[in-house]
């Protein structure tokens, strides 16, 4: 079920299945678990009254959340097109960060993100989120902030008020709307507070709690006070905007316009209460069910005419206020840029545009795309696509957004240096060398890219760009021009607008690599409104060149536009250069920074003795510091880079130890100026002491359970503080000794075989044996298979028949079963007949991209074969993984019930599962595991028989054929129990006889 479809009018919450907590925490109960086991810091979200108790000075994860780069000024670009407005404004609610809760604050260790590059376009940023779960209030992550500011963005936090069908209480609003009896509403002060303390620009409010038939007036004037009260005490730089839903009544209706009846929470100029107004989305369809406020049965079909957005401007140019302070919405979520839209109703031909525009979740892009390929294509499609879908031909074609709106730049101070830094990569370089081959994703990292992507005119010469994740001179990435150059061809790569003021002192600088030294570079600069061709003087350092030129003769000059321009003196089909660097600098401006102070380990988590996860802060330098590179140190000097930041706190995560008996680590923080120089006497080190070594974690996983013969197994290690790893491989038919931390070992014969394996270091050894681990039968052959797949299922309860049992068995990630209720819930399949199942594998919330909060945190596993004798086999407690993996041995079973213990991993909550396959074999039974015991009892007996048998002295042929079938059924192996203890019996009545007669023919000799 998605909230988008039941409620199209409104703007739904980012994660929308969240059920009422029992209890409001100021952070998950998962996430309070996560930060005692490893000590990551998480991007604050609260309920209102833990916000109200809120402070910075017992919040450990406030200083990681703190966004330290100022917001930059910008100025408008040149006008690329006559449709581009310069007095519209765009609004980007963003799901920048995949969950309300599990946030982290800087960043990840992974490469893939929402690293949003297209500022140029957006003037305001929000960071949007919240959930009645999780909670109501979120701020922007740390790295978001810079990101937006570095960009000149303003970036603003979300208050969200869910819908009553989707967990919203009207508690809630009474707690957020408290008021003092001085007039003060505490509750705004806080939205002040956190605001100022984290360094991001306002608020966004999405009031949803409500119907529209229940008069809630009192809340409607509290509201429009509490609005008017936030204007009083905030900054004049800070940001409060409203979204089209409740009206002066306290009800929920959507107008999709500016109107008599939601005109008042936008305010008058003299009298504001908003400082814009984020209108639903409905204006731009055919018709849609307006409601009479005063006759909430008497719904009427509301014929849109195309005018409602200028009469919208009209109202608010009568109210004093900017036409622009509105936001016509426009929902992307499901479909992106295959949405059809009015285009012409926001911004008629011709004409100035209507109202500002306001884009919901334009972060479809990343949340659509299988890779960051397709994300990096799809968002210059989004953006910039000029000339709409090739397949259509229609007023409502998808321009981008590029096509109405002027680029907007932060290139407005000196010094300005770029690396075109995405924010994230597969590597980090300094200065063109390799420091870290590990992926990276800190979107404060995020440097200003070029502000016309990608406008390129061509003569005679096809290059094309675009961001190269392959190359880079600083951090993860370069811009790469690509493309076939003929001699005498010109290609003009418009880069930047900008409005710099020039001095004798300016000079502007390339750093670049390219496979063709015989195409030269030059630069195409727009000065006080006149272009200027400009050579540069090249040195190559290594295999990347430093292109420089002085702009000292432009002295008391403004610099507008700066554009590449490449010229090809010799043909080529295979151009490449990479763009690594671009700086403007005014003399020693920016250069220096002052030395790290005041270094301090805020926290040092150990985990099995092996992991370490430390927390590290430092007072902020001068502000010539553009940004600081973390540096790992061993006790043997080797030093890797593990980060860079902004900001002046940093948290480190899966270090690990030297395997010594006392180990040390020391971490060095290096200040790195705004024009990317770096001194060694301006860092600082601090070191930690691991605690003494000791004996390994064993544990290791195979590659299958169970194998048909002939068939390999892989072993692979997952011990914790190992250094040496040695294997036994044990069974009647295998006795083998390997060594290595993965290993892999054929079969030939059916058995069933135990694994022994012995992991040490200096100080000592750990043995983990797993009796009969390993299955080899012919009955395995092509493996487990999911015996549940499409099979009938039933359950307690279900939220929607779209969200029904069966679609937690239909091999498919993108449906799934969800109930309501945060314990008693249950799902049944039925297998179609007994069979043997040996692993139960579910794919909870987080699988199908839903929160991780969200995970079902505890449940029982039963098995049946009547539907009438149930038996747990499976009691799982504290599950916080998005697919779990439970190891059911070899049960018989038909049927197969998930009893769910503890829906999420907070209180309250739903239960989300997207799939569960019960894996196992067609099969009623395992031969070699049925059989096992008595195998062994005949090879013993045949081994004792045998050796009694040479004592005897004498050969009997006919025994010996006895003894030779018994060996034969001990090397099958799989033969039915029954047929093995027939064997056996045979065997020793044969052998008693033998014996025996012996005997008989001693005494005859005696007598």
């Amino acid at each position: 079920m998605k909230h988008r479809k039941i409620l199209s009018s409104a703007i739904a919450a980012m994660l929308i299945f969240s059920a009422v907590p029992n209890t409001s925490y100021a952070i998950l109960e998962s996430d309070i678990a996560t930060q005692e086991k490893n000590g990551q810091p998480f991007s604050s979200y609260w309920y209102p009254n833990e916000l109200l108790k809120w402070s910075p000075n017992t919040d450990k994860d406030a200083k990681f959340n703190v966004g330290t780069v100022p917001l930059k000024e910008r100025t408008d670009g040149e006008k690329q097109k006559k449709s581009q407005s310069d007095e519209a404004k765009v609004i980007s609610l963003a799901i920048a960060n995949k969950t309300t809760s599990a946030t982290p604050s800087q960043g990840k260790d992974q490469f893939d993100g929402y690293n949003f590059s297209y500022w140029q376009y957006v003037d305001t940023l929000v960071a949007w989120g919240g959930s009645s779960g999780e909670g109501l209030i979120l701020s922007p992550s740390a790295d978001l902030i810079d990101a937006a500011h570095t960009n000149g963005v303003p970036v603003l936090g979300t208050v969200f008020f869910p819908p009553l069908e989707y967990g919203g209480r009207y508690e809630w609003m009474e707690e957020f709307l408290q008021k003092n009896d001085d007039g003060t509403f505490p509750m705004a002060d806080k939205l002040v507070e956190v605001a100022k303390y984290y360094n991001f620009d306002g608020w966004f409010i999405n009031q949803e709690t409500g119907d529209r038939e229940t008069l809630k007036p009192e809340l409607g004037k509290s509201m429009k006070e509490f609005l008017a009260y936030l204007q009083k005490i905030k900054p004049d730089n800070m940001e409060i905007i409203w979204y089209d839903s409740m009206i002066d009544d306290g009800r929920v209706f959507w107008q999709n316009r500016l109107n008599d009846y939601n005109k008042n929470f936008l305010g008058t100029n003299k009298k504001p209460l908003s400082d814009g107004m984020f209108l639903n989305f409905w204006w731009t369809n055919e018709k849609y069910s307006a409601v009479d406020p005063a006759n909430t049965q008497n719904r009427i079909p509301y014929t849109v005419t195309g005018k409602e957005l200028n009469e919208s401007a009209k109202i608010a140019k009568k109210m004093k206020r900017s036409p622009y302070d509105l936001y016509a919405g426009v929902d992307v979520q499901a479909e992106g840029y295959n949405t059809k839209i009015k285009w012409d109703y926001l911004f008629p031909e011709g004409k100035n545009a209507n109202t500002s525009l306001g884009l919901y979740c334009p972060s479809w892009t990343f949340d659509s795309a299988k890779d960051f390929d397709e994300f990096l294509e799809k968002e210059n499609r989004f953006w910039v696509n000029e000339n709409g879908d090739p397949r259509e031909n229609s007023e409502e074609d998808w321009k981008g957004i590029s096509n109405y709106i002027v680029e907007k730049s932060p290139v407005t101070s000196l010094p300005f240096v770029t690396n075109f830094s995405m924010g994230n990569g597969k590597f980090f370089n300094v200065n063109g060398n390799t420091v870290s081959s590990d992926e990276w994703n800190h979107r404060g990292m995020m440097d200003v890219m070029p502000t016309y992507r990608w406008i390129i005119d061509n003569k005679k010469n096809n290059i094309s760009a675009d961001v190269d994740y392959t190359e880079s001179y600083y951090g993860g990435n370069s811009i790469a021009l690509r493309g076939k150059i003929e001699k005498g061809g010109k290609s003009t790569i418009k880069l930047y607008a900008s409005e710099l003021n020039l001095t004798s002192d300016t000079d502007i600088s390339l750093k670049y690599k390219t496979n063709n030294d015989k195409a030269k570079l030059k630069l195409e600069l727009v000065i006080n409104d006149k272009k200027h061709t400009v050579s540069l003087d090249t040195k190559k350092n290594g295999e990347w060149i430093n292109a420089k030129t002085s702009l000292s003769k432009y002295e008391g000059k403004e610099l507008e536009e700066i554009s590449l321009v490449v010229e090809g003196n010799a043909k080529s089909n295979k151009f490449k250069l990479n763009l690594g660097e671009m700086s403007i600098t005014d003399g020693n401006r920016g250069n220096k920074v002052s030395k790290v102070s005041n270094l301090k380990v805020e926290d040092f988590k150990v985990i099995d003795n092996y992991y370490g996860n430390v927390r590290l802060t430092w007072d902020k330098g001068s502000e010539d510091v553009s940004h600081y590179e973390i540096y790992m140190e061993d006790g043997n000097g080797n030093k890797e880079l593990v980060g860079a930041t902004p900001t002046n706190a940093f948290y480190i995560n899966d270090i690990e130890r030297q395997l010594t008996i006392d180990t040390k680590t020391s971490f060095i923080v290096r200040p790195v100026s705004k024009t990317n120089k770096s001194e060694l006497q301006n860092e600082s080190k601090i070191t930690v002491e691991w605690p003494e070594l000791e004996a390994p974690k064993a544990d290791f996983e195979v590659s299958a359970p169970i194998v048909a013969p002939g068939e390999s197994i892989t072993l692979t290690d997952k011990s914790l503080a190992e250094n040496k790893v040695k294997w036994k491989i044990e069974g009647l038919h295998k006795n083998e000794e390997l060594e290595g931390e993965n290993v892999t070992v054929k079969f030939d014969k059916p058995g069933v075989y135990t694994v022994t394996q012995i992991s040490s270091n200096p100080a000592g050894e750990t043995i983990n044996k797993k009796e009969d681990f390993i299955v080899v039968s012919s009955q395995a052959k092509g493996g487990l298979k999911n015996l549940a797949l499409n099979k009938d299922a039933v359950s307690n309860t279900q939220v929607n028949d779209n969200e029904a049992a069966k679609f937690a068995f239909d091999g498919k990630l993108n449906s799934k079963w969800c109930a309501f209720g945060e314990k008693g819930n249950w799902i049944e399949v039925d297998l179609g007949k007994e069979m043997t199942i040996k692993e139960l594998r579910m794919n909870h919330a987080q699988a199908g991209g839903e929160a991780a909060s969200m995970n079902t945190s505890e449940y029982t596993v039963e098995v049946s074969k009547d539907k009438k004798v149930w038996k747990d086999i499976k009691d799982i407690k504290g599950n916080t993984n998005a697919v779990s993996k439970d190891d059911l041995g070899y049960e018989l079973a038909r049927y197969v019930r998930v009893k769910i213990n503890k829906s999420e991993q907070g209180t309250g909550g739903a239960t989300r599962i997207y799939e569960i396959e019960v894996l196992g074999l067609d099969s009623e039974k395992i031969t070699v595991l049925d059989n096992k015991q008595a195998l062994i009892q005949l090879n013993s007996t045949i081994e004792n028989i045998e050796n009694e048998y040479k004592n005897l002295g004498k050969v009997d042929k006919e025994f010996e054929a006895i003894l030779e079938q018994s060996k034969n059924v001990v090397n099958m192996v799989e033969v039915e129990k029954e047929e093995i203890l027939k064997v056996e019996s045979n065997l020793k009545d044969a052998f008693s006889k033998l014996k025996q007669t012996k005997i008989d023919t001693y005494n005859e000799q005696l007598s």
